[in-house]
């Protein structure tokens, strides 16, 4: 694939990402949500999957995105600096477990890096930002926790089941250099 191809595929996906991203969070945050700070949410999905094949870089740039996107489609449309550090968080860090930690790829991989993701990013730096902006109560890590639990399961079973398709699988392979 000619390289203008490519970071026009690149570019594409990445928008496609944060879109899915912003669009399932939402939705989650308005069927999912007791009161402001528990919720059960997919919103990282297109953030992991953006880190895990494309690199910690690539993962941030979705995280910010969907953060900033999701912050102005809100009722609120202030951008929460700690919040978005959590964005960026699971995307980075889902792209350092899946370069440098655990490097084959398949469902370990994506276990691995989905639970570094959710583990910093949304329990930690995000439930430190609910704490200092909104009141949640230190206990509120543990409810945290369970949810991002659970979304990180879901999540990984949908990164597995899109890269048992041999399109998908060839087309992300291709942009990423991959065999």
């Amino acid at each position: 694939m000619p390289k203008n191809q490519n970071k026009t595929a690149l570019i594409t996906l990445f928008a496609m990402l944060t879109a899915i991203s912003v669009v399932v969070g939402i939705l989650c945050k308005n069927l999912f949500t007791v009161a402001v700070y528990y919720r059960f949410t997919l919103e990282n999905i297109g953030i992991i999957f953006a880190g895990i094949f494309f690199g910690p870089g690539a993962g941030a740039l979705v995280g910010i995105a969907v953060d900033v996107i999701s912050c102005l489609l809100s009722t609120n449309p202030a951008v929460n600096p700690v919040i978005m550090l959590g964005a960026l968080t699971v995307g980075v860090s889902s792209g350092i477990v899946s370069r440098y930690v655990v490097r084959e790829r398949g469902l370990r991989q994506y276990i691995l890096s989905a639970a570094a993701a959710h583990l910093l990013g949304q329990v930690i730096i995000k439930s430190i930002g609910k704490m200092i902006y909104f009141g949640m109560p230190w206990y509120g890590i543990f409810i945290g926790l369970a949810c991002s639990a659970l979304a990180c399961a879901a999540e990984v079973m949908i990164i597995r089941t899109l890269m048992k398709n041999t399109e998908i699988r060839k087309f992300i392979f291709r942009l990423t250099g991959e065999k």
